[in-house]
């Protein structure tokens, strides 16, 4: 059957109004549903389709004409050419809930004749700029790949909420009510989803839009919230933790949990607060679920409420004795569940027996396993054999992807595999800016604690990757007072090549930077063309591209020269780097330009967790591709 991806508005005037927009995918035959609970004075009488007219048809298309303009005038953006309508008479198999939809492909708004007057405007401000989204930043190519998640769960809710905002705000003072609708609280909704994609997501839109205007919220198409905590703390900056493979319930999801409970349902919305990233386990038949939160009293806050929801779900369970502050359960059938808080994080393990019980939290507390391939062996390398290829280099660096905890803790197994050999060792950091390193030195030595350290180097605004991913390898550097290199440019040079390019800086800033070096084959060849569209910006002149590629070359080179410096200077016999994967991978970032300058031997380190592995080998990317099982 044909492929079909449709935008609908379905509402029902019962109690309250309610509106319901959805994605349907014939081809797969799987119904997406959204919706969202207004007040019962959103929509007032208005001209419906059903009513007589000497040209419906005409009368709709004066209508539309007029509510482009309204819209284009509230949501600052054009439409790029007038939406297309069509007034259908309802099928007998047609849901009566549904009174429109957009279709994506087809790039037009359907409408059933026989929608009530109450309704017709609202339907067609809510589609029609859905059709603007589309016209200008591509729904279907938004909502393909990731449905169900909880990424997709936000990027939802940005969708809707940009409709509901825009709609609110095109009623106006026809309706003053319809802005009553983002006063909702969302632990006080009969429908909890509808409230978070429409009421919750107008809030967040409407927060994007005061802070930054339209311009804004636009280029939240070209990168999305990744979380729904994004959208239900719309005035913090979170980072999410991505704690491995495995699906990801989401801050939303912790609220669903509990509002199922009437006994946590008040405290839902406080008790999942402060959630920064989440992970299920499987081994055979036993699950764990891993919930990672900022900080250690919002995680006791949570795990007393799952603990209680639990409870309450399964009232037969046994219950057994457990460490203190955790709960221990036995089914009727013998399975054991366990929910346990272990600082900033909680854990819920299910497992058939006690045995695997046990195994699974030993799992959880142990570190990283991982097996070693070599690329020029082609063959796999016990940890001995790895350790000692690390040992004849005097750089080894270690890609990583800012946010993976994983990839954090295994660059921590190399560096303390290295240690372990030669305590000669530095460690540098591309997630601190060079200006700061007297910082990060008078930490190592224990003259500043960590909290006045990521203060004086401003780490929260200059990275803002959730600490919590490098206080392990910070802490290790500072025990064993292993020195810590500042790596990177600072913003404002930065800043500087990305607004005009490096043939315009001053010849005091050139110094800065120090010898760059864009014109290697490989690096330009393999960045030069993609840089733009990684960053939002689609299709790019040529001159646009250069300044990318020129950011990117400098980054690598200034990072380089940092490391190469700290090494000599301080005379450290071997130094660890750590910087995102795009550096290192292939060598012809960090690596060839560090090896240039110290004219030592500098080995590229790549981390795998999942992918055709066989396609991996063949195309492995560094030295060493780290496998974590």
């Amino acid at each position: 059957m044909e492929k079909e991806l449709l935008w609908c508005f379905n509402l029902c005037n019962l109690r309250n109004l309610r509106m319901k927009s959805f994605v349907r995918n014939r081809k797969n035959t799987m119904n997406r549903l959204f919706a969202l609970c207004l007040l019962p004075a959103l929509l007032t009488a208005h001209a419906g389709f059903s009513d007589e007219a000497s040209d419906p048809k005409a009368e709709l298309s004066k209508q539309m004409r007029q509510l482009e303009k309204d819209i284009e005038k509230v949501r600052g953006l054009k439409f790029l050419k007038p939406v297309e309508a069509n007034v259908i008479p309802r099928g007998k198999n047609d849901s009566k809930g549904i009174q429109g939809y957009y279709d994506i492909k087809k790039k037009a708004l359907f409408l059933y004749d026989d929608i009530k007057g109450n309704y017709a405007k609202g339907v067609l401000i809510h589609e029609m700029v859905h059709a603007l989204q589309d016209q200008h930043f591509g729904l279907g190519k938004l909502h393909a790949s990731t449905f169900g998640s909880d990424a997709e769960l936000a990027l939802a809710a940005l969708i809707e909420g940009d409709a509901t905002l825009t709609m609110i705000r095109v009623l106006g003072k026809e309706q003053p009510h319809a802005a009553k609708m983002l006063l909702a609280p969302l632990e006080k909704s009969k429908n909890l989803q509808n409230a978070f994609l429409y009421a919750q997501g107008a809030r967040y839109v409407e927060a994007i839009e005061k802070r930054g205007g339209w311009a804004a919220v636009d280029m939240r198409y070209p990168f999305p919230p990744t979380s729904t905590a994004t959208i239900l703390h719309p005035d913090e900056r979170i980072t999410p933790v991505n704690l491995g493979p495995g699906k990801r319930v989401g801050e939303y999801g912790l609220i669903k949990i509990l509002a199922a409970q009437p006994i946590t349902q008040p405290i839902s919305l406080q008790a999942a607060a402060g959630w920064r990233g989440d992970r299920t386990i499987t081994e055979k038949d036993a699950k764990a679920w891993v919930v990672a939160f900022a900080k250690p009293e919002q995680a006791a806050k949570f795990h007393d409420a799952l603990i209680q929801a639990r409870t309450a779900e399964y009232p037969k369970a046994k219950k057994l004795p457990a460490e203190p502050g955790a709960s221990l359960r036995r089914s009727e059938k013998g399975a054991y569940s366990g929910i346990l808080l272990r600082g900033a994080r909680v854990w819920e393990i299910d497992a058939p027996s006690e045995k695997e019980y046990r195994a699974l939290i030993d799992k959880l507390e142990g570190p990283p396993q991982f097996s070693v391939w070599s690329s020029k062996e082609k063959k796999t390398l016990t940890p001995g054999e790895f350790t000692d290829r690390l040992m004849e280099a005097d750089a080894v660096c270690v890609g990583e992807t800012h946010d993976s905890e994983i990839h954090h803790q295994v660059q921590l197994a190399v560096i303390k595999a290295l240690y372990a050999r030669d305590e000669r060792l530095a460690v540098g950091f591309e997630m601190f800016q060079r200006p700061f390193q007297k910082s990060l030195d008078r930490f190592t030595s224990g003259a500043i604690d960590e909290a006045s350290m990521l203060e004086d180097t401003e780490y929260k605004r200059r990275w803002g990757y959730d600490w919590a991913l490098y206080r392990p390898i910070a802490d290790f550097c500072r025990r064993n007072r292993v020195p810590m290199a500042a790596l990177n440019v600072g913003d404002d040079l930065r800043k500087r090549v990305s607004a005009v390019g490096y043939e315009k800086l001053t010849a005091e800033e050139k110094k800065q930077i120090g010898e760059v070096d864009f014109q290697i084959k490989e690096h330009r060849a393999h960045w030069f063309d993609q840089l733009g569209e990684m960053h939002g910006h689609g299709k790019m002149t040529k001159e646009g591209k250069e300044k990318f590629y020129q950011v990117m070359t400098l980054w690598d080179e200034f990072m380089a020269d940092s490391a190469a410096r700290f090494q000599t200077d301080r005379k450290i016999r071997r130094i660890v780097v750590l910087a995102g994967s795009g550096h290192i991978d292939r060598g012809f970032g960090i690596p060839g330009r560090l090896a240039k300058r110290t004219k030592g031997k500098v080995v590229t380190v790549r981390i795998f967790l999942e992918g055709d592995v066989e396609k991996m080998k063949k195309d492995p990317a560094a030295d060493f591709v780290l496998m974590v099982q």
